[in-house]
């Protein structure tokens, strides 16, 4: 380990929340949260006493709003629009609509779908993961021609250049 002035380089670098959290370091704006988040719930609550009669605010629970986020699978956007769109039509048409109706089978819906992926996910292991079956089709490899996939930068780099910090 080099040293300098009779302290080792270790010893010098800052490790943990400070280098991550501190202002202006790379993760600092994070911190905009704890404000955000103690403020919210407070101003609906003012909000609430103002509009009494309010539905839309008696529907805000901010700790699951952010949270809620936090339990979907990193997915693309077809699965979250794919998600709310059955979620809008079941929690939000058929429940106004038909209330009694959802009440008896929206429970039996939610554990058709969670069973339905299940079951699928043994499905497709058993029968095309297990015995490396390969299948090549639109589906598998659109993502190959994405500009993403290609590694074709928005912005070219000089060549001392680089991202995110110097050092």
């Amino acid at each position: 380990m080099a040293s300098y002035s009779g302290c080792s380089v270790m010893s010098r670098m800052s490790i943990g929340p400070a280098r991550l959290y501190n202002i202006g370091q790379r993760y600092s704006g994070l911190l905009h949260m704890f404000w955000i988040g103690a403020s919210l719930p407070i101003i609906t609550f003012i909000l609430r006493k103002k509009f009494p009669q309010s539905r839309f605010l008696d529907a805000i629970h901010w700790p699951i709003f952010f949270a809620g986020t936090g339990n979907l699978p990193p997915a693309t956007g077809i699965n979250y629009t794919t998600a709310f769109a059955v979620s809008f039509i079941f929690n939000k048409i058929i429940k106004g609509r038909k209330p009694n109706w959802w009440a008896k089978y929206n429970y039996v819906l939610s554990a058709a779908l969670d069973s339905g992926v299940a079951v699928s996910a043994i499905v497709i292991f058993f029968a095309l993961v297990f015995p490396g079956i390969s299948l090549s089709w639109w589906g598998n490899n659109v993502n190959s021609g994405t500009v993403d996939s290609k590694g074709t930068p928005w912005l070219a780099l000089g060549k001392n250049d680089t991202f995110g910090e110097k050092t």
